[in-house]
């Protein structure tokens, strides 16, 4: 590892001082600042791509982020001896977001509107990198999905403790899974996937705690590799998701959360509704039911049970959070 990553080392113009390993990567503390450097098998055309939408959001919203630097050859792609790529990136000396601590989470927020409103390529980019499944598609074939599995437990003889908790859960949710399929498709979900084909709005992907820096009193954006063109509120409703299920359902942190994303970017009418079909969606209770499927049935892991058991744990929260939503989101919806 020590002679390939000196390979790879020699070939940018910085000194290093320091390096440690860091999550998936090395943390570099260089003569020209603090650099990230990690293995990354995409195209040119993709990380080419991703360094379009940064420099929209450094040079016209004066946003820090993750620049990937070019090396002495004016590449973004270094090979090492075994002819892996690796690409080297700015990084900040800061702290991940503190998800229990309100005051961060919406300055996140806040933030994600702010990048929402500046990532917009038109249709200079082409189509690839426009997301292939829609979020209508893709709650369709999940609910194909349940009533296999559904089907599947009902026709064995001998059911373990998992597959008896899966089946006790799953009217309740299903029936959330088919309204949340209803609720989009009468939500205006079509035009506003052209619309956003058309101004080619990208939406960040992966935007979570751990990508949100607290840099001083800036905030820098990092792990652009699964930015794509799509539905921007998917972003706001992942972060949503992932933020109340740590914090209980607060309804009203999680209308905090909303107004101050709306503050710098107006979400429209279709969005909030779009916004409130995917927040009534299972998809914790989902994805354990898909786990559970494409994994050994004939082992029950026990952390996966005590997920659902929190998932159930967790449902009167989650029901009256969402019953307090629905007239800001969607009205009479």
């Amino acid at each position: 590892m020590e002679d390939k990553l000196e390979e790879v080392l020699k070939q940018y113009p910085c000194e290093v001082r320091t390096r440690r390993r860091t999550r998936g990567a090395f943390l570099l503390e260089t003569d020209q600042g603090l650099r990230l450097l990690k293995e990354y098998s995409v195209s040119q055309a993709r990380i080419e791509f991703e360094e379009r939408i940064k420099q929209l959001l450094g040079q016209q919203g004066g946003l820090l982020v993750d620049h990937t630097y070019k090396n002495n050859r004016e590449e973004y792609f270094t090979k090492d001896n075994y002819r892996n790529n690796w690409v080297m990136r700015r990084w900040y000396a800061g702290n991940e977001c503190d998800i229990r601590d309100q005051r961060c989470v919406l300055r996140c927020a806040s933030y994600l509107g702010r990048l929402h409103a500046l990532m917009q390529l038109g249709n200079e980019e082409g189509e690839s990198y426009i997301r292939k499944e829609s979020v209508q598609q893709e709650m369709e074939r999940h609910n194909k999905e349940l009533k296999r599995v559904r089907s599947y437990i009902r026709s064995k003889k001998q059911k373990n403790e998992m597959e008896i908790c899966l089946l006790g859960s799953y009217d309740l949710f299903y029936d959330q899974a088919c309204l949340a399929q209803t609720l989009l498709q009468e939500s205006g979900y079509e035009a506003l996937w052209q619309e956003t084909l058309e101004q080619g709005k990208v939406r960040h992907g992966s935007y979570s705690y751990h990508n949100v820096l607290f840099v001083g009193k800036d905030l820098a954006i990092t792990n652009f590799d699964r930015a794509e063109i799509g539905i921007q509120v998917r972003d706001l409703y992942d972060f949503l998701r992932k933020v109340m299920e740590k914090n209980g359902w607060q309804a009203e942190f999680g209308k905090s959360l909303i107004d101050a994303y709306d503050r710098e970017r107006k979400l429209e009418e279709t969005e909030r509704r779009v916004l409130y079909a995917m927040l009534l969606y299972p998809e914790k209770y989902w994805k354990l039911v898909n786990f559970y499927y494409n994994s050994r049935k004939s082992w029950m892991s026990s952390k996966n049970l005590e997920k659902l058991l929190r998932i159930r744990a967790q449902e009167e929260k989650r029901a009256y959070f969402l019953r307090e939503l629905r007239p800001l989101l969607c009205g009479a919806c």
